[in-house]
């Protein structure tokens, strides 16, 4: 009979192999959904990039909208990531050029602006983390916004301005340009609002 110690260990050790198998599913995903886009990526695609079969990937996920809806949170999560890694005092312009430097990376770009509206509809902002992050950023301006419904109709009306100048620049054939272009209108639209 196996000690008790000896059981622990192997468990943590079958534990950590599952975690590291989920991680790496979820890392292979972002990786080709980004440079394949959702529809021209197949689960024997990741499967066979990670050197597995299906099976993991059905275990974990259940099918490839929901592995999809996972990078799609993974790719999400930077920007709430990068927003809070540098200076959060600076309210919604910062908020802003965080999310115009992740613009730059073409996989978020693939996987969070071009595909995430149109496989997981558009309805799924109002509950994202990075929605969640916007409505506490203007929860906080409480001086300047009256009332619950104001908050959250100016933070879904910015969130949707940020995301059609994003789409922008993810189909624009020179993307620096665009970010420039969008980046002088959020600059004007939004720069006069207290939102620190």
């Amino acid at each position: 009979m196996a000690s008790k110690s000896s059981t622990q260990r192997s468990s943590r050790t079958q534990a950590q192999r599952r975690a590291a198998t989920y991680q790496q599913v979820l890392e292979s995903a972002c990786r080709l959904f980004g440079e394949q886009g959702y529809a021209n990526t197949s689960l024997d695609d990741i499967a066979n990039d990670c050197g597995l079969t299906t099976r993991p990937i059905y275990h974990y996920f259940g099918n490839k909208k929901a592995l999809f809806a996972a990078a799609n949170e993974a790719m999400e999560q930077r920007i709430i990531d990068a927003v809070y890694s540098g200076d959060t005092s600076g309210g919604l312009l910062n908020n802003w050029q965080t999310f115009l430097e992740l613009c730059d990376d073409p996989h978020f770009r693939q996987i969070v602006l071009v595909d995430s509206p149109n496989v997981l509809g558009r309805e799924r902002w109002a509950t994202s983390a990075v929605t969640q992050h916007a409505l506490r950023l203007f929860k906080q301006s409480e001086r300047s916004m009256n009332g619950n419904y104001r908050r959250q109709l100016l933070s879904r009306m910015v969130m949707a301005a940020f995301g059609e100048a994003a789409l922008v620049i993810a189909e624009a054939e020179d993307v620096a340009l665009a970010k420039q272009q969008a980046d002088a209108i959020v600059q004007t639209l939004f720069g006069s609002l207290d939102l620190h």
